[in-house]
């Protein structure tokens, strides 16, 4: 797992897992292929081993249009 850290600069809303699968719309399985294939940048605040927490906005880039067809 490619997550850092250290905490970056503030882009806003923080989530856990199961937040970031409520938005993106996915199982937790999907979220941590994301997160795992650097799609999705995620990070763990300095000093704990455990949480793992994605910014907002970068969950809402993980959402494809869904195309209507006439």
């Amino acid at each position: 797992m490619d997550a850092r850290h250290e905490t970056p600069q503030d882009k806003g809303r923080k989530l856990n897992w199961r937040q970031a699968c409520r938005v993106i719309g996915c199982g937790k399985t999907q979220f941590y292929n994301l997160v795992n294939s650097g799609t999705l940048p995620a990070y763990r605040p300095e000093g704990c081993k455990r949480g793992l927490w994605v910014y907002e906005a970068d969950c809402c880039n993980q959402i494809k249009p869904v195309k209507n067809t006439p």
